[in-house]
């Protein structure tokens, strides 16, 4: 080469320059495979695991671009999947044109570190997500709804859909409907009821819808429903005939025909109790001997209480306030009463109280061993007692009620209180270390169950260093010992401030009023801040004057603390201003609920010891009224009130 002549070898190195100039451009044909590798995870829309790879693919780009690994494809398809399943709308959604349209790469001039990582936050962004149902012409459309609401809801009970239809029932005001409307709806939801397979529930409405039925229509549906109430179990029949409404009487009516057609007291019981019954204009033969008997004039009502020996006072105090409540009905009801000292009662004379002839219904006793003597005996009148006892498992002839002034109802109310101000409540209980502690605590973890709360620990206050339970419950105990830990591995000495757990909705207390003004302070020391503090068992007349003390408070309080017109009107009488004062609120409230139930009225009623219910359990239950201290100092106090309920039958007293 060196020996070439010149002109040679200008050409040589021509022809070398050329030929490095052709392998170079051979070379930019092909792709280098890892410039494919971010073009195509980066893609802005993620395609859908159904549909498969355009078929206007180029053959040569399917056969050069590599593929990604099957995990992390599947793990982005996953993904999408996921979304795609909880928006059924997305998901019947079709191809738009924007969508192919859309470019399928990212800027090439976008530099790769910026780009962001594929996820279903990028198939959130695209337009059918976000796009209108209406705009939509592939989606179907939801059924025409009529104006009217009971059309309506009869219209999603052809479809299947009761709970639809019993939701769109009750958004309508009784008031505003006619007899013929009352009965349509009743109707609906006692067809609801069944579909949904709540039987008695149906049977409910059912009877209810008797009191707008007329002449035959009225004989025959009171037939049907005496037919199906005939098919359950005589212990159900027992439980349904507690009540007041029209199927208690329609239950108890069956168990007269079938036990008790000659008893004249039972018949009369029953005519007092459901006077104005649509069975009494049914005219079924079988039930004659309801129709054709005559009504009583007064009802007999006889009250055990101990007036004498160690009980006295508290008798006497639920005495005084059975009197006051009597005085009070006389004017409306025909009540004949009668009040016996139970001390002076031998247990044979206690049981023929019981069976008597010439009582129909009984309030008392109220200690345990006069009350299991005369349940042993099985009564054959309704009692309530003045004690808390689970009576709805025992083999009772007839209805056998409670109501006291129990703890566990302090404690239920409690968590009602909190259920209504925070969702899936989480509480921390402390308490007393006291069998009336115990059993509140035990009450609370039942009621937070029922409520759909949590429990988040129970604790047992110390009388002589209450702080020891609280910095263990709130975590303090814990922080410090973390503290004292780190400071010995680092031999330093550390200065910090501990953190409490942060997983409460609201502290409970259960404890009495002095001790409680020494706790509720405590709790704040400790780093508690905004979390509500509920004290059980803590009012006072004085709470006024220690409002520094319990901010940010919400005692527990019966109306009759509160402060009553029946507390203002009984000023004069001695035990009711005093440690029996409550006592006297619940003879009031015996004797509200004793008329209730033997004439027929409703069994919720507001009352001195609380807001009354009777529930299935035959148990008097009673909801608390609360004083609100805010952080501020102020003081609210509020009665409890039922919230509307979705489940209203009461539509004849919609009035």
């Amino acid at each position: 080469m060196l020996r070439a002549k010149p002109a040679r070898k200008t050409m040589m190195r021509t022809s070398a320059l050329m030929s490095l100039v052709l392998i170079v451009g051979c070379q930019q044909q092909i792709k280098p495979p890892v410039t494919e590798i971010p073009r195509a995870e980066t893609t802005p829309r993620a395609a859908p695991p159904a549909v498969e790879a355009p078929t206007d693919t180029p053959a040569s780009a399917l056969n050069t671009d590599p593929v990604l690994p099957e995990q992390i494809d599947w793990n982005r398809r996953s993904r999408e999947i996921a979304r795609t399943e909880l928006s059924p709308i997305i998901r019947e959604l079709p191809p738009t044109s924007l969508d192919s349209e859309r470019p399928s790469e990212l800027d090439p001039a976008a530099p790769f570190a910026s780009a962001p990582e594929p996820s279903e936050g990028i198939a959130l962004q695209t337009p059918p997500i976000v796009r209108p149902i209406d705009e939509t012409p592939e989606m179907p459309t939801a059924p025409a709804i009529p104006e009217n609401p009971i059309e309506s809801s009869a219209l999603q009970l052809s479809q299947n859909r009761p709970e639809s239809a019993i939701m769109t029932l009750n958004t309508i005001d009784p008031r505003s409907l006619s007899e013929t409307q009352r009965a349509d709806v009743l109707r609906i939801k006692a067809s609801a009821y069944r579909q949904l397979g709540m039987t008695i529930a149906a049977l409910r409405f059912d009877a209810e819808r008797l009191r707008y039925l007329e002449d035959d229509q009225l004989n025959a549906e009171t037939r049907r429903i005496l037919g199906e109430l005939e098919q359950l179990p005589d212990r159900i029949l027992l439980d349904l005939s507690i009540g007041t409404d029209l199927l208690a009487g329609l239950a108890h009516a069956l168990q007269l025909k079938t036990t008790s057609a000659t008893d004249v007291d039972a018949i009369s019981q029953w005519l007092r109790k459901y006077r104005a019954h649509p069975l009494l204009k049914a005219r079924l033969i079988d039930y004659e001997f309801l129709t054709e008997a005559v009504l009583p004039a007064d009802f007999k009502v006889a009250v055990l209480l101990p007036l004498s020996g160690d009980w006295a006072n508290a008798g006497r105090a639920i005495r005084d306030g059975i009197l006051f409540e009597y005085q009070q009905r006389q004017t409306n009801v025909g009540v004949a009463l009668t009040v016996i000292d139970s001390e002076s009662l031998t247990p044979e004379q206690l049981i023929a109280i019981g069976q008597s002839t010439d009582t129909e219904f009984v309030i008392g006793p109220l200690q345990k061993d006069n009350i299991a003597i005369l349940l042993e005996s099985k009564p054959r009148i309704p009692v309530l007692l003045l004690n808390r006892i689970q009576t709805n498992a025992l083999p009772l002839k007839s209805p056998t009620y409670s109501l006291s002034l129990a703890v566990e109802d302090d404690a239920e109310s409690t968590i009602n209180q909190i259920a209504r101000e925070v969702d899936q409540a989480r509480v921390v209980v402390f308490h007393s270390d006291s069998p009336l502690g115990v059993r509140s605590a035990e009450a609370i973890r039942q009621q937070l169950t029922v409520v759909g709360g949590s429990h988040a620990g129970q604790f047992i206050l110390d009388d002589k260093k209450p702080e020891t339970a609280i910095t263990k419950a709130f975590g303090v105990t814990d922080s410090d010992n973390r503290r004292r830990e780190l400071s010995k591995t680092l031999g330093l000495r550390l200065e910090h401030t501990p953190r409490i757990r942060q997983d409460m909705s609201a502290v409970v207390v259960h404890t009495d009023p002095k001790k409680a003004q020494r706790i509720r302070p405590l709790l704040d020391f400790y780093y508690l801040d905004q979390t509500p503090v509920y004290l059980i068992g803590a009012y006072r007349d004085d709470l006024p004057e220690i409002v520094e003390d319990l901010k940010n408070t919400r005692v527990m309080v019966t109306p009759w603390d509160l402060g009553t017109p029946a507390k203002q009107a009984l000023t004069s009488r001695p035990l009711a201003q005093g440690v029996f004062g409550s006592l006297v609120g619940v003879g009031i409230d015996a004797m509200s609920m004793a008329v209730q139930l033997g004439f027929g009225g409703s069994t919720s009623i507001q009352g001195e010891t609380g807001y009354l219910t009777l529930g299935a359990d035959s148990m008097i239950h009673r909801q608390l009224s609360t004083i609100h201290i805010s952080r501020n100092e102020t003081i609210t106090r509020n009665l409890w009130e039922p919230l509307p309920s979705l489940l209203q039958s009461d539509l004849f007293y919609a009035d």
